[in-house]
């Protein structure tokens, strides 16, 4: 009897720990991945609870019925329709941290308690910003691609391998726009509308490419709601324009509540006209014709996690208020209760840190991505 009371005891320790937690664990997690932190603080993120997929309202067309009228003139009556709505699945993450029965009983009293809980949340929160990142940014390249542009897919699971991560950037902005492939139950092959933007860039100095991505920047500020106001790219893109301005030239973020949001004051952060410029390590290289798979998910070498020979480079053009970041409230890296694995026949305890979301869209038009940009650009 005295050994099951202390294990519930620590158990329901640890359960109420990691509650209190769960605010702290959920920014860390979110701010960890730099697009969906820069979603979120822009009020481009929403909870939805329920639903067997995500709908996104769309108006891929205007009203007809505008006209200009004089005094009694006619009016137009007929409806216009230009509307219809994308559907996009959940997507679901879940992280392990568990404790065996042994790791309870050898730290005794509730500071060591924690102390190990800490370490071990830390642990799984780790996993967590570094898997779902790699899901968003990257994803994977399709079963037995070989040519040139090939298609992105999301990743799948390792245990449960019918399950798949969220859409990820090159699929949702595909440098083949007009390819064959649903994205949110609608195909931009048949659908010119809901094709997004890509420009391949061919020139060899710092002056032509910022002229393509001018030029791309101009393609997804046409019609409404603006211009871009991100470009995500890999390292080496970043330093290509970084080191493209001139010695007085720099355009800086002032803006405090978004140095925050993108790594605080240690980090470089510029733009490109009215975007703010990042890069992320995973990035992957759309314009491939030779993929190779980095050694480990994650860990970036500055060129992408597909890499093509040549050293060429991606970047995408964002105008965010064309994308949403949806999660379910009560799977917003949540934390389960622990349960003793006692009847799986092991002396242990384990809970999840459980996520439900996607990433969306509601304008595909404004969204585009610059490829096979030549790293090795040096004037």
């Amino acid at each position: 009897m005295v050994a099951t009371s202390v294990t519930e005891n620590y158990d329901a320790i640890m359960t109420s720990t990691l509650r209190a937690m769960q605010p702290e664990l959920r920014d860390n997690i979110t701010r960890g991945n730099k697009l969906v932190a820069y979603l979120k603080e822009t009020g481009r993120s929403r909870g939805v609870s329920g639903g067997e997929r995500i709908k996104v309202a769309l108006m891929y067309g205007h009203n007809s019925g505008a006209d200009f009228y004089a005094g009694y003139g006619q009016l137009h009556m007929s409806p216009s329709d230009g509307m219809t709505s994308a559907f996009f699945p959940w997507s679901q993450l879940g992280v392990p941290i568990v404790i065996s029965g042994l790791e309870k009983r050898q730290n005794q009293g509730e500071a060591q308690v924690l102390d190990l809980l800490q370490a071990k949340t830390e642990q799984s929160e780790a996993s967590a910003i570094q898997k779902l990142n790699h899901a968003i940014v990257s994803g994977r390249l399709s079963t037995g691609a070989t040519g040139n542009l090939n298609q992105f897919v999301p990743l799948i699971g390792v245990k449960d391998t019918s399950a798949s991560g969220p859409l990820p950037l090159p699929a949702l902005i595909d440098a083949s726009p007009s390819r064959s492939v649903a994205i949110g139950s609608i195909n931009g092959s048949t659908e010119p509308w809901w094709r997004n933007q890509a420009l391949a860039f061919s020139g060899s100095t710092f002056a032509s490419f910022k002229k393509a991505r001018g030029t791309l920047y101009n393609r997804c500020s046409k019609g409404i709601a603006g211009n871009p106001d991100l470009i995500l790219s890999d390292q080496l893109v970043w330093e290509l324009y970084y080191n493209s301005l001139a010695s007085l030239e720099r355009y800086v973020i002032t803006n405090q509540k978004m140095i925050d949001i993108l790594g605080g004051v240690a980090e470089d952060l510029i733009k490109f006209r009215g975007a703010v410029n990042i890069w992320d390590e995973v990035v992957p290289d759309v314009g491939t014709s030779t993929a190779t798979a980095e050694t480990a998910e994650g860990e970036g070498d500055g060129v992408g996690t597909y890499l093509q020979s040549g050293a060429h480079g991606t970047e995408f053009h964002l105008n965010t208020k064309a994308m949403e970041y949806v999660y379910h409230p009560d799977a917003n890296f949540t934390t389960t209760p622990f349960q003793s694995t006692l009847v799986a026949g092991q002396d242990a305890s384990i809970a999840y840190i459980l996520w439900q979301g996607q990433v969306t869209l509601k304008n595909r038009r404004k969204l585009g991505v610059l490829y096979d940009i030549d790293q090795s650009i040096s004037a």
